[in-house]
Order: C-alpha cells, then structure tokens, then sequence
C-alpha cells in the first residue's frame, strides 16, 4: 500500500514537475534510472576503444609521451548530440550526465578488463578561479564516478593546474601545448606509492592538454598512465 501510495506521488511530481531529457531539454520516453530519453539515448556514439587497443585516442599519443592505455566512451561531432550533452554538463550544471556516463565508462571497464592494474585515478585539474567560477570540475564528477564503479581511489590533489590559460578552443595542437606550458604540476607531498594513473578529461580534441598532464605525472615519479575520456573529436 505505501509503495502504490509513492508511485501516485511520483505521478503527480511528473505532472507538476516533468521529467525533461538532459540532451535533447525535451518531455520524452525514459527507461529506468536514465537521465537521457530513450531516443537520444539510442543515438549515443559509442567508440570501440575498450576492447580495440589500437584506437583513436592512443593515436593521439604516439611518440609525444609514454601511454599504456587508452580510451573515450563517445565520439564528439561539431554541431552533434555529444557537443550538446557536454555542453549541458560544463556550462548548465547538470552534473548527473557525468555521473551516469562516468558509471557507464566504469562497466566497460571492469568487463573489458581496461582497468586492471590501476592504482589510483586522476581528474585534470581545472584552475581554482575558474571551478570557484563553475562551481565544478567536471573531470572530477567524471572521476568519482569511475571510482565509485571501478572501487578504485581517486586522488584529486595528485595533479594541480597552478596557471590560468586562455581557451583553448580554437587553438591547433602546437598552440594549445604553448598554452598550457607550465600550467600544471604534480605537490612533491603527493603519495608515490601508486605506480599505474588513470587520468580522466572530458573531451579529446589534439590531446595536448592531457600530453602535458601525462609527462608532469611522468616527472614526478609515476611509472604508467593510462588515459579516458568522456568523448574524442573525430
């Protein structure tokens, strides 16, 4: 009787309150617990990365830093579903897109077997006026919610962005590295215990912000990073 007496409430909040797709912003069908209606889920672009060693993202890195594995969930298209999806999580607050997509990442994962030997898991760092400003880092949600489903421990202050930076948007690969020359390191009290990294981004696009954060992890005394991001720019 109280569970059919919380099903008519939850009705009723639906009516008032109803439920819009974190996509596409509109009223549509929703499987159970998916904060994406059931088309725009559907349409989702899934990369293949977890089982296909030779991918896109580790392309990315080859013969600029020393990478044992890498992924990206999604592929991201100018003008496509991802861009809209992202843009949503960074700049509208919905925080719950990376929280299911980060949950998401983790299964694939742990049935792939992508995060075996991982130690510890690393956000990007994001610059302190900027998430005061944001009131987030999106890496960060990401992150957590990997840990949560992997039960591997993120480490948040293991890398640090100590420099703000210009946009890097609409910047080619040599910029971007100019950019962000110097802008990140790694606390010498950090835990060096911890041999294997998993670094996680929001979005790959010529991967340079992750290059540098990989060879500071490097520098630091770290032995092997691996590397996922939420989407990768085809």
């Amino acid at each position: 009787m109280i569970s059919a007496a919380i099903k008519a409430l939850r009705g009723i909040m639906d009516l008032i309150y109803p439920k819009l797709c974190h996509a596409c912003l509109e009223e549509r069908i929703f499987e159970s617990n998916n904060i994406f209606c059931v088309k725009c889920h559907a349409a989702l672009p899934y990369t293949d990365h977890f089982i296909r060693s030779e991918n896109e993202m580790m392309n990315h890195f080859y013969g600029r830093v020393k990478v044992e594995r890498a992924a990206a969930l999604l592929y991201f298209r100018e003008g496509g579903l991802v861009q809209q999806i992202l843009h949503h999580f960074k700049y509208k607050g919905m925080q719950a897109i990376g929280e299911q997509l980060g949950r998401v990442a983790a299964e694939k994962m742990v049935e792939t077997g992508f995060y075996r030997d991982i130690d510890c898991i690393v956000p990007v760092p994001m610059y302190s006026a900027k998430k005061r400003q944001r009131g987030f880092n999106q890496s960060e949600v990401l992150a957590k919610a990997i840990s949560a489903g992997t039960n591997i421990p993120m480490e948040e202050g293991r890398l640090l962005k100590v420099k703000k930076t210009t946009s890097q948007t609409q910047k080619g690969r040599l910029e971007r590295l100019e950019n962000i020359q110097g802008s990140f390191i790694a606390p010498s009290s950090t835990d060096k215990r911890h041999s294997h990294v998993l670094l996680v981004d929001d979005v790959t696009t010529t991967g340079a912000t992750l290059e540098a954060c990989t060879a500071v992890l490097h520098q630091s005394g770290i032995e092997k990073v691996s590397i996922f991001s939420l989407a990768i720019a085809e």
